[in-house]
Protein backbone atom coordinates (compact mmCIF):
# COMPACT_ATOMS: atom_id res chain seq x y z
CA UNK A 1 0.00 0.00 0.00
CA UNK A 2 1.63 3.71 -1.25
CA UNK A 3 2.51 6.02 1.98
CA UNK A 4 -0.13 8.47 2.49
CA UNK A 5 1.00 12.14 3.26
CA UNK A 6 -1.45 13.79 5.11
CA UNK A 7 -2.56 17.29 6.63
CA UNK A 8 -3.48 17.30 10.25
CA UNK A 9 -5.45 20.37 11.44
CA UNK A 10 -3.23 21.21 14.22
CA UNK A 11 -5.98 23.41 15.55
CA UNK A 12 -7.44 21.20 17.48
CA UNK A 13 -4.48 20.39 19.80
CA UNK A 14 -4.85 21.72 23.59
CA UNK A 15 -1.30 23.29 24.30
CA UNK A 16 -1.25 23.01 28.03
CA UNK A 17 -2.78 19.35 28.14
CA UNK A 18 -0.80 16.28 27.83
CA UNK A 19 -2.60 13.43 25.22
CA UNK A 20 -1.99 9.76 25.34
CA UNK A 21 -1.48 7.97 22.23
CA UNK A 22 -5.19 6.70 22.34
CA UNK A 23 -6.11 10.46 22.42
CA UNK A 24 -3.98 11.01 19.64
CA UNK A 25 -5.56 8.44 17.82
CA UNK A 26 -8.91 9.53 18.14
CA UNK A 27 -7.88 13.39 17.82
CA UNK A 28 -6.75 12.94 13.97
CA UNK A 29 -8.15 9.30 13.25
CA UNK A 30 -5.05 7.50 12.37
CA UNK A 31 -3.53 4.11 13.81
CA UNK A 32 -1.95 4.00 17.09
CA UNK A 33 1.24 2.18 14.67
CA UNK A 34 1.22 5.82 12.94
CA UNK A 35 1.53 7.47 16.13
CA UNK A 36 4.25 4.77 17.72
CA UNK A 37 6.04 5.91 14.39
CA UNK A 38 6.07 9.93 15.25
CA UNK A 39 7.35 9.04 18.79
CA UNK A 40 10.52 7.36 16.63
CA UNK A 41 10.57 10.42 14.24
CA UNK A 42 10.87 12.54 17.14
CA UNK A 43 7.57 13.29 19.17
CA UNK A 44 9.03 13.92 22.56
CA UNK A 45 6.94 11.96 24.83
CA UNK A 46 6.83 13.20 28.87
CA UNK A 47 8.49 10.12 29.99
CA UNK A 48 9.07 6.48 29.11
CA UNK A 49 6.37 5.26 31.28
CA UNK A 50 3.24 3.36 29.82
CA UNK A 51 1.57 4.53 28.05
CA UNK A 52 2.83 7.21 26.52
CA UNK A 53 1.83 10.95 27.06
CA UNK A 54 2.99 14.02 24.65
CA UNK A 55 2.22 17.66 25.71
CA UNK A 56 -0.20 19.30 23.77
CA UNK A 57 2.55 22.09 22.32
CA UNK A 58 5.15 19.32 21.37
CA UNK A 59 2.40 17.68 18.96
CA UNK A 60 1.72 21.11 17.73
CA UNK A 61 5.07 21.85 16.81
CA UNK A 62 6.22 18.33 15.84
CA UNK A 63 3.17 18.06 13.43
CA UNK A 64 3.68 21.57 11.96
CA UNK A 65 7.26 21.24 11.24
CA UNK A 66 6.39 17.71 9.21
CA UNK A 67 3.71 19.55 7.32
CA UNK A 68 5.50 22.88 6.77
CA UNK A 69 8.26 20.77 5.00
CA UNK A 70 5.49 20.11 2.35
CA UNK A 71 4.39 23.57 1.69
CA UNK A 72 5.45 25.58 -1.87
CA UNK A 73 5.65 29.46 -1.00
CA UNK A 74 4.98 31.28 -4.48
CA UNK A 75 5.58 34.45 -5.38
CA UNK A 76 2.93 37.55 -6.84
CA UNK A 77 3.97 36.55 -9.97
CA UNK A 78 3.60 33.07 -10.04
CA UNK A 79 1.55 30.00 -9.26
CA UNK A 80 1.38 26.24 -7.95
CA UNK A 81 1.57 24.31 -11.28
CA UNK A 82 -0.38 21.06 -10.55
CA UNK A 83 1.27 18.74 -12.93
CA UNK A 84 5.36 20.41 -12.70
CA UNK A 85 4.56 20.35 -8.90
CA UNK A 86 6.52 23.81 -8.52
CA UNK A 87 5.97 27.36 -8.22
CA UNK A 88 5.71 28.71 -12.18
CA UNK A 89 4.61 31.91 -13.75
CA UNK A 90 1.92 32.44 -16.37
CA UNK A 91 2.69 32.61 -20.36
CA UNK A 92 3.90 35.94 -20.85
CA UNK A 93 2.20 36.98 -17.65
CA UNK A 94 -1.41 37.10 -19.36
CA UNK A 95 -4.22 36.20 -17.18
CA UNK A 96 -7.92 36.21 -17.56
CA UNK A 97 -9.83 37.06 -14.00
CA UNK A 98 -13.04 35.63 -12.77
CA UNK A 99 -15.12 37.17 -9.90
CA UNK A 100 -16.24 33.80 -7.86
CA UNK A 101 -18.73 36.09 -5.71
CA UNK A 102 -18.11 39.91 -3.84
CA UNK A 103 -14.84 38.71 -1.49
CA UNK A 104 -13.11 36.75 -3.86
CA UNK A 105 -11.36 36.27 -7.50
CA UNK A 106 -10.01 33.36 -9.32
CA UNK A 107 -7.18 34.70 -11.39
CA UNK A 108 -6.39 31.96 -14.36
CA UNK A 109 -3.47 31.25 -16.53
CA UNK A 110 -1.46 28.97 -18.34
CA UNK A 111 1.71 27.37 -16.83
CA UNK A 112 4.81 28.58 -19.00
CA UNK A 113 6.52 25.07 -18.66
CA UNK A 114 3.71 22.71 -19.80
CA UNK A 115 0.60 24.96 -20.89
CA UNK A 116 -1.55 23.75 -17.91
CA UNK A 117 -4.29 25.94 -16.62
CA UNK A 118 -3.21 27.15 -13.61
CA UNK A 119 -5.21 29.12 -10.37
CA UNK A 120 -4.83 31.91 -7.54
CA UNK A 121 -7.40 32.68 -5.28
CA UNK A 122 -7.38 36.85 -4.59
CA UNK A 123 -9.59 40.01 -3.20
CA UNK A 124 -10.92 42.28 -5.70
CA UNK A 125 -9.59 44.57 -3.31
CA UNK A 126 -5.96 44.00 -4.64
CA UNK A 127 -7.39 44.44 -7.99
CA UNK A 128 -4.85 47.02 -8.70
CA UNK A 129 -2.21 45.57 -7.67
CA UNK A 130 -2.94 42.65 -9.80
CA UNK A 131 -3.32 44.70 -12.52
CA UNK A 132 0.41 45.85 -12.15
CA UNK A 133 1.82 42.55 -12.05
CA UNK A 134 0.29 41.05 -14.69
CA UNK A 135 -1.47 41.73 -17.65
CA UNK A 136 -4.89 41.15 -17.79
CA UNK A 137 -6.39 39.59 -20.75
CA UNK A 138 -9.91 39.41 -19.83
CA UNK A 139 -11.81 40.07 -16.24
CA UNK A 140 -15.12 37.57 -16.17
CA UNK A 141 -18.26 38.18 -13.77
CA UNK A 142 -19.38 34.53 -13.51
CA UNK A 143 -22.54 35.02 -11.83
CA UNK A 144 -25.42 38.15 -11.28
CA UNK A 145 -26.36 38.65 -7.42
CA UNK A 146 -29.79 38.76 -6.34
CA UNK A 147 -30.86 36.79 -9.47
CA UNK A 148 -33.75 34.57 -9.31
CA UNK A 149 -33.83 30.84 -10.28
CA UNK A 150 -33.89 30.47 -13.99
CA UNK A 151 -37.04 29.86 -15.63
CA UNK A 152 -37.60 27.30 -18.42
CA UNK A 153 -39.74 27.88 -21.06
CA UNK A 154 -40.69 24.50 -22.42
CA UNK A 155 -44.37 22.95 -23.56
CA UNK A 156 -45.26 20.52 -21.25
CA UNK A 157 -46.19 18.08 -24.20
CA UNK A 158 -42.77 18.49 -25.30
CA UNK A 159 -40.84 17.29 -21.31
CA UNK A 160 -43.42 14.46 -21.26
CA UNK A 161 -43.19 13.39 -25.07
CA UNK A 162 -47.11 13.14 -25.17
Amino acid sequence: MPKRKRNYNTHHIKLTLSYSTQDIVTLFGVHKRTVHEWYTQGLPRIDDLKPFFVMGFHLKEFLDKRQGGRKRHCQPNEFFCMKCRVPRTSWENVVDIKFLNEKRLMIVGLCVQCNTPLNKISSPKKLDELHKIFVVQKIHHEHLSGSNSPIYNTDKNEVTGT
